[in-house]
């Protein structure tokens, strides 16, 4: 199956599975207790993220205390801005039922008081669930994923090296997984979590980086974590990691509408981003697996053994001599010698003069190039002279007088 068919399989499933996660009573639960949160504007959220980027769930100090959880002593508020509408009165003229002004007996106009309703902002602290104690929330899912990564550390490498930002480890105190700070251009992921989680914090930050770092202003809150979540989920589960568990219900809590349109509008984002990431990491391992293990190369490439190096170089030493005019002077008074003068031997690589000495038939050279043993031309040279000394009757002794 091609990657795009399998990505589209991919992310389809993930409608079915956010719907699932909705269907079940447990979500049900934990609805009737998200209606009662407040819901902030474009604006407000915008603050709560500049404050503290990895707030998740925030609320007023007296709505905590009526969901039964209290703020920490200590706590710094972060600080949004509220309505604050209030009564005004002015006078103005008062009309009659056709809308003209009353007139009174002296001719002048008729005055009366009316209230107007003026919209105000006021500065309003709201705190984020990690800094309050108390009642437990209803939850679905896991809290962590659970799993170890083939090649943790090289797979982690890698998401380095693609993040457009930099990825650090921290200690999260708002219990968070990870967050990107718009502000600082960073990501930051809680540190001494699974291996799994670590990686799908670090994609799902990553497609934030990528995707959000300057996104219109009309893309909602909903949007993006839809966008980074789903990417997140999609990549691994290509990789052959299930996140499942804990993405499915994170997805169906930023699944705010009844039909889910808005995840089924972000389904080609998703698609799109992960396809990016999925060949920016494939690409980026094939490529530390070749520098590992430069013995290994393509089908369509020669490998070269010891020996055609070897080839290629003498073919290379030839081609030099047949251009060379030097060379080819050498090799020409090299020809004209002597057969006799000229052993059949390889010649060293660096030239050796050596003296040598004749003994009877054995040619000894002081580098013992020639060996023990008579050579061709000297065998040659011996039968020759037997023949001619048979021919002449001479056949105690050779030319140099030495007996045979």
């Amino acid at each position: 199956m091609e990657r795009e068919d399998r990505l589209k399989q991919l992310t389809d499933q993930l409608t079915d599975g956010v719907k699932a996660v909705r269907d079940s009573g447990e979500y049900k639960k934990l609805l009737a207790v998200m209606a009662k949160f407040p819901h902030y504007s474009m604006n407000n959220c915008m603050l709560i993220a500049m404050q503290r980027p990895d707030a998740t769930l925030c609320q007023g100090f007296d709505g905590w205390k009526k969901m039964g959880r209290y703020v920490k002593k200590g706590e710094k508020g972060i600080r949004i801005i509220a309505p604050a509408p209030y009564t005004v009165q002015k006078e103005v003229d008062k009309l009659d039922s056709n809308g003209k002004p009353v007139i009174d007996s002296d001719g002048e106009r008729v005055k009366e008081t009316k209230e107007y309703q003026v919209m105000g902002f006021k500065a309003e602290t709201t705190f984020d669930v990690s800094q309050t104690d108390g009642k437990e929330l209803p939850k679905v899912g896991v809290d962590e994923l659970k799993g170890e990564v083939d090649k943790f550390e090289l797979m982690m490498g890698v998401l380095k090296d693609l993040s457009p930002v930099p990825i650090g480890f921290e200690d999260i105190q708002s219990g968070a997984k990870g967050y990107y700070h718009v502000a600082d251009k960073r990501i930051a992921i809680q540190k001494d979590m699974s291996e799994l989680q670590t990686v799908k914090t670090c994609l799902h930050e990553i497609t934030h980086a990528m995707l959000h770092a300057d996104a219109p202003k009309d893309i909602s809150k909903n949007r993006k974590e839809l966008e980074a979540e789903g990417t997140a989920c999609i990549v691994l589960k290509y990789m052959g990691y299930d996140t499942d568990a804990y993405s499915f219900p994170y997805l169906t809590g930023y699944t705010t509408d009844a039909d889910m349109k808005e995840l089924k509008d972000s389904l080609n984002t998703i698609r799109r981003a992960s396809s990016k990431i999925i060949t920016k990491i494939e690409n980026e391992l094939r490529d530390i697996y070749k520098e590992r293990h430069p013995e290994i190369v393509p089908d369509n490439e020669p490998v070269k053994t010891e020996k055609s190096e070897k080839t290629e170089a003498r073919d290379e030493e030839k081609t030099v001599a047949s251009t060379g005019n030097n060379t080819s002077e050498k090799s020409s008074v090299e020809n004209n010698r002597a057969d006799d003068d000229w052993p059949l031997v390889d010649e060293p690589k660096e030239k050796v003069i050596a003296e040598r000495r004749i003994l009877g038939t054995v040619r000894i050279l002081p580098d013992g190039a020639g060996g023990k043993k008579p050579s061709l031309l000297d065998s040659l040279r011996l039968e020759k002279d037997k023949i001619k000394n048979k021919m002449t009757g001479n056949d105690s002794k050779d030319a140099k007088g030495v007996a045979i």
